[in-house]
Formats: structure tokens, sequence, C-alpha cells
């Protein structure tokens, strides 16, 4: 891919069953993987591993947001050009990931942000909401965004404040850093979200909403 490096950060939790999967149809798309393993206890590390990608272990679990910005560190360390967020349970298409990259690739973009075609809980229709009228992102929660290595480079960190990485959005939104969105599409989870189940995920999500108001 030229000199321009594109580098998959993938976070996961207990991810056994997908994890393998997720590997294999995001290699074809990227020049590097860092998976994130937030304290699993089951064998998603070792799955990604044996497949030659770089795991960063937490050793316990330390959420989303600091995986992200663990992966999103050694990333630009690493050189790359471009960082982007890949979810490891499967609910994400590979085949997505150039119109995701593409974009930034040629300048258009700094970031750009995945767009579902629906959203599985009743808090991300609210945030949406709220998406819309500070950032003008009708998703701000689809796991599947990429960035301009200079975006983070120039905030410093992924997310501050447990806002499932929206805060980050919103800072380059204030400094006039171009966001775009594209549509993704969306695959059903075999198992139970990292956020939990409805109520738990709907409580973290209401939680990230009033930390970015």
């Amino acid at each position: 891919m030229g000199e321009q490096k594109i580098t998959a950060v993938i976070p996961a939790l207990n991810e056994e069953e997908t994890i393998l999967d997720v590997l294999r149809g995001v290699k074809p798309y990227v020049d590097e993987i860092i998976v994130v393993d937030d304290g699993s206890i089951d064998r998603t590390a070792q799955i990604a591993q044996a497949e030659k990608v770089t795991v960063l272990s937490n050793g316990r679990n330390i959420g989303y947001e600091r995986s992200i910005d663990r992966g999103f560190k050694l990333a630009a360390q690493n050189g790359a050009t471009v960082l982007i967020t890949f979810d490891g349970d499967g609910q994400h298409n590979p085949e997505d990931i150039p119109r995701i990259v593409e974009p930034i690739l040629r300048g258009e973009s700094d970031i750009v942000v995945g767009a579902r075609s629906h959203y599985p809980r009743i808090m991300e229709h609210l945030f949406a909401i709220i998406a819309k009228k500070k950032a003008n992102i009708k998703d701000p929660l689809c796991g599947l965004k990429g960035y301009h290595v200079k975006v983070y480079k120039d905030i410093g960190c992924f997310d501050t404040n447990l806002s499932i990485g929206v805060e980050f959005i919103f800072s380059a939104k204030k400094k006039g850093y171009k966001i775009l969105q594209r549509d993704v599409s969306i695959n059903e989870r075999k198992d139970v979200s990292r956020f939990g189940r409805s109520i738990e995920a709907n409580w973290k999500i209401l939680k990230a909403i009033v930390k970015t108001l």
C-alpha cells in the first residue's frame, strides 16, 4: 500500500469464537493489525498470536477507550498513516474497510465514521441525536471508524472520560478536522456485547452521553 500505512486496532474481550475470522478478513485490507486483549479469560489472545498479528495484553480489563488508546499509541510509534478501529465480534464486514480509509488516503477527510443502518439499543438513538447536533455525525457509536494519525497525535489521547470514543470525534470537530460518514453493513453478533446485555449497555451509553454534554 505504498508509503501510507494502514493499521487496524481491534479491542477484544473474550472473542475466541469470532476473532480468527475477523483477523483473516481484515488482513487483506491493512498493513498491520494490533489486537488489544482487554483481560480476556478465554483463548482470544492465543488465537490472535497464532495469526502472527501484534497482541497487546492489558492484563486486566481496562475498558474499550483505554484499549483503543494503547493500540493507537503503538500504531503511531510504528509509523501508521491511517488508524482504523474494528470490532472483534464479527459485526463489521472487512469489505467496508476501503470505503473508510480511502477518503483519508486521498486527503479528502481526516476522519471517516461508519454509519450503520440501524441501532440495536435505545440509548444509541439518543446519542445519535446529540452527535448530529454537535458534530453532524449520525452514528457516533459505530465501531468501524478511520482516523488520520495526525489527528490522534494532535489531540494526544483517544478518550479521557469514558465516552466510548465520542469525545475524540467532538474534539476533532472543534479543531476543524474534516469528518465524513460512509454507510457500512452490520452483522448480528453471536454472543453478548462487551458493553453487556440490553439494560447494562444502555446504562453505559447513558453515562457516556452525560459525559459529553
